[in-house]
């Protein structure tokens, strides 16, 4: 196998075991946590279906390569809700995890989809904002949008959630308006306190 060739299958084969990370939330029927590989086919599923959302001018296939670079380090970082305890902690298990990962490609592909994370991370572009914007709508989605009868999140309040919330999806109000309908809804049934 050409050495080029051989970098990349070793790379897919280490990406495979994103479908083995399982994230902190539920499916959407409640059967079980969704993994990370699920979440990001779902999640760009969704940002082409609720791509009308962005800004005009948004590269929407650019926002689709960034979310499927999105999560890879969850390979070696796993799924956290970041909070002000432990974001320097996750930020550095994921620098280093993106270091490693990227690492197994060919020094171009290497780059250019290190860039794509890193571009995620920073979220300055149209489309990293946007990108930013369906990673943060979509565990709503599944938890509080589903009807599910006990959803499960993080133990926190409908307040702690638009906090942790307004900055990704502030920028697209007709987004912001549905979450914070969803979180006004949670509360309403008792799913989530106020």
């Amino acid at each position: 196998m050409q050495p080029t060739l051989q970098k990349q299958v070793s790379f897919l084969l280490e990406t495979d075991k994103l479908k083995e990370v399982f994230r902190l939330n539920q499916l959407s029927s409640g059967a079980r946590t969704e993994s990370t590989a699920e979440h990001c086919w779902h999640v760009v599923l969704q940002t082409l279906t609720l791509a009308h959302h962005a800004r005009e001018g948004t590269n929407i296939d650019h926002v689709v390569r960034l979310l499927v670079m999105h999560d890879l380090v969850e390979i070696d970082a796993g799924d956290h809700w970041v909070t002000a305890e432990n974001a320097a902690e996750v930020s550095n298990k994921e620098h280093a995890a993106a270091e490693r990962l990227f690492s197994l490609l060919p020094a171009d592909q290497a780059a250019e989809f290190k860039n794509l994370w890193l571009e995620f991370e920073a979220n300055k572009t149209p489309e990293a904002q946007f990108a930013n914007a369906m990673d943060a709508l979509h565990p709503m989605l599944l938890v509080f949008a589903s009807g599910m009868e006990t959803p499960t999140h993080e133990p926190l309040s409908a307040a702690d959630m638009r906090l942790a919330k307004e900055a990704r999806l502030s920028p697209f109000p007709g987004l912001w308006s549905y979450a914070q309908e969803l979180l006004e809804q949670a509360v309403k049934d008792q799913k989530l306190l106020p």
